[in-house]
């Protein structure tokens, strides 16, 4: 077992926002929004190296909705290609359609790549649909607005402490292109993040038993055009 960690330039919120409200667009990797949790589009390149049994930690980028943070943590629980993921009656909300929030798997009932991804990671494509990642629903999660508030403080100096690589920010411990754990370097992780979230809301942290269940999306009649565009993924910024 071994773990990523990377910062998800392109996530904006872990929260909901009505239909139709401005700048209601919500990002659509990791997928978080439905159950299994999974994750298919950011850094295929890491994707490709991860196996079953591994975890990954996402970051928030630095200047957005919410202070920078991990904001989910996956287990994977199965490796296939997003073909397979189409097919499967279990993925049915991960498909993508004209909807907020989209879905992550990215080809279309051909096989071929999904027109609503709207040209974003068309230049990509060949690479990012051999590999989709599902999540153990059982050891995956995503944090509230109010556990991230409560634990962005500790961040960077514990991650800094478990890593063993010195940093003022985030992304001087990550570094641009994400970062590689050990076993140990994961275990040390999950044990801060579950024992702080016990503290801050005295519940459990063990799974992702809070994730939004199936609901009606918000579709093109109830949001404006660029609400339902997802992000393109991309690298942060040095700064």
């Amino acid at each position: 077992m071994k773990g990523y960690i990377y910062i998800a330039s392109a996530f904006g919120t872990v929260n909901r926002s009505p239909c139709g409200q401005a700048g209601s667009s919500i990002d659509n990797d990791p997928h978080f929004w439905t159950s299994p949790p999974t994750w298919g589009i950011c850094r295929n390149d890491l994707r490709a190296g991860a196996n079953v049994g591994d975890f990954v930690f996402f970051v928030l980028p630095r200047h957005g909705r919410h202070p920078q943070m991990i904001f989910a943590y996956l287990r994977i629980a199965e490796k296939i290609t997003h073909v397979e993921a189409f097919a499967r009656p279990s993925l049915l909300l991960k498909r993508m359609g004209d909807k907020v929030p989209n879905g992550n798997i990215i080809v279309d009932s051909t096989g071929g790549y999904n027109k609503l991804d709207y040209d974003k990671h068309l230049y990509k494509f060949d690479k990012i649909k051999n590999h989709y990642a599902v999540g153990d629903e059982t050891a995956s999660r995503m944090l509230t607005s109010k556990e991230i508030q409560a634990l962005a403080p500790q961040f960077v100096s514990t991650l800094s402490s478990i890593v063993g690589v010195s940093g003022s920010r985030a992304i001087d411990i990550i570094s641009r292109k994400g970062r590689i754990l050990t076993a140990r370097q994961v275990r040390l992780l999950l044990r801060w993040l579950r024992r702080q979230i016990l503290s801050t809301t005295g519940t459990a942290a063990n799974g992702a038993w809070h994730i939004k269940p199936p609901h009606r999306a918000c579709g093109r009649d109830t949001l404006p055009r660029r609400a339902r565009r997802p992000s393109a993924c991309r690298l942060p910024d040095r700064f």
